[in-house]
């Protein structure tokens, strides 16, 4: 509102307000115009959420409940720079909050956006909550959540819960099915404790998340393959000079002198001892042939015992290989809960293994119950498990690995992680 006052007009006192010009109407004026595919970009639709509620919160927070939030109330007005503001108007209906909640049968209000305590007569900020997840959810789909006469719109607000949005867009995911799920549920303290908080939730639930990468391996664990290391730095050869030459020839000849003197020692040894030597020749060859009989009857045992520490090595071998190939399988048997427990995607998964085939049961994040994909068996072939499924008509590929006593689940670009209960 740009201003207000009175006017005295043909001796009448005739109030006004003063608000901008939006010539481009309202949200009800751009949805008639468009195409039933035309749907409103997920980015879009963010900084519209995030514009009304900012200003519902404002309202809410000087005590006033707005009633009637709808698309023909939301205006858009034209920036020069940037994208298009939008504007809540019609405060007509508008109440503070305690005369809201004491309104008892004063019913107000558009019956396709009335919150299910609206309909009872009783009034609260959440019921503005309520009207902006059907607004966003009309935005999102191309279509209101409930439709009929006032009769079936009201037994449809009290008692039914609507069709996932991604059921009619399947481009939306089940994070953004469960953050509108919440904003329309059915009692006021089970949506989002204030209307900006599920302008965040809508912002978060439409952001990618990201897949956490690896660390990099440290050096001395780095597998570098069969690489031989490069020659060490070439250094040109030292000259020697004269002095060290010189000194260098006489080490050599001491050297020489030393070698002939022990030969000549060692023959004059050997000459004095051959006949010794002859003696024990005989001695030597007797004992000898024992020692090899001995030594050839050792040798057959040692082979015996060999060939039975091969085959034992063998089977050894063969059972910790088929006990590697099981335990993975078995470490994935057990009912699994996502460690988050305030997640928007995959909240618990019932796996089973029946020593042939792996059987996946998954639930993601619904209102007010989650969401049943039903079952699914696959043989495993290793880590990562992965397994298809088929929601809301789309395929969902999920792929399961052991993370010591947790699971990692990769749905896509979420990845979650989960403990056993």
């Amino acid at each position: 509102m740009l201003d207000y006052g009175a006017e005295t007009v043909n001796g009448e006192i005739v109030p006004f307000i003063v608000t901008p010009y939006c010539q481009e109407g309202s949200l009800a004026t751009w949805l008639e115009r468009r195409s039933d595919n035309d749907v409103l970009t997920l980015e879009d639709a963010a900084r519209l959420v995030r514009q009304v509620a900012d200003a519902l919160q404002y309202a809410h927070n000087q005590g006033i409940v707005h009633r009637d939030v709808k698309s023909a109330n939301v205006f858009i007005h034209s920036t020069l720079n940037g994208p298009p503001a939008m504007l809540v108007a019609d405060f007509g209906f508008a109440q503070p909050i305690p005369e809201a909640w004491a309104s008892g049968l004063d019913i107000r209000g558009t019956p396709a956006y009335m919150a299910p305590e609206q309909w009872e007569g009783q009034v609260v900020p959440a019921s503005d909550q309520y009207a902006l997840g059907v607004l966003v959810y009309q935005l999102l789909t191309g279509r209101l959540p409930f439709q009929g006469n006032i009769e079936q719109l009201r037994d449809a607000h009290l008692k039914s819960w609507p069709t996932p949005p991604s059921t009619i867009n399947p481009t939306l995911s089940p994070e953004i099915d469960a953050v509108v799920g919440r904003a329309l549920a059915k009692k006021p303290g089970e949506r989002y404790p204030t209307v900006s908080a599920f302008a965040n939730a809508f912002a978060r639930a439409i952001q990618p998340v990201p897949v956490p990468v690896a660390p990099p391996m440290p050096p001395e664990r780095m597998n570098v393959g069969n690489v031989t290391p490069p020659p060490p730095p070439s250094t040109p050869p030292r000259r020697l000079s004269p002095g060290m030459i010189i000194l260098i020839s006489v080490l050599a000849l001491l050297v020489v002198l030393v070698g002939i003197s022990l030969i000549a020692n060692a023959f004059s040894h050997t000459s004095s001892q051959s006949s010794a030597n002859a003696t024990a020749t005989a001695n030597t060859n007797v004992t000898g042939t024992a020692n090899v009989n001995a030594t050839n009857t050792a040798q057959a045992n040692s082979n015996a015992n060999g060939t039975a520490t091969a085959n034992k090595h063998v089977t050894a071998t063969a059972n910790a290989n088929a006990t590697a190939t099981v335990a993975p399988a078995a470490q994935l048997s057990g009912n699994w809960v996502n460690v988050d427990s305030n997640t928007l995607g995959i909240t618990k998964l019932d796996i089973t293994d029946n020593g042939t085939n792996i059987t996946v049961h998954p639930f993601s994040k619904c209102s007010p119950t989650d969401c049943d994909w039903g079952s699914q068996s696959s043989q495993y072939t290793g880590s990562p498990f992965k397994i298809v499924f088929v929601v809301n008509g789309r395929s969902r590929n999920l792929a399961i690995s052991t993370q010591g006593t947790q699971i990692t689940v990769v749905d896509g670009i979420h990845t979650y992680l989960f403990n056993n209960s």
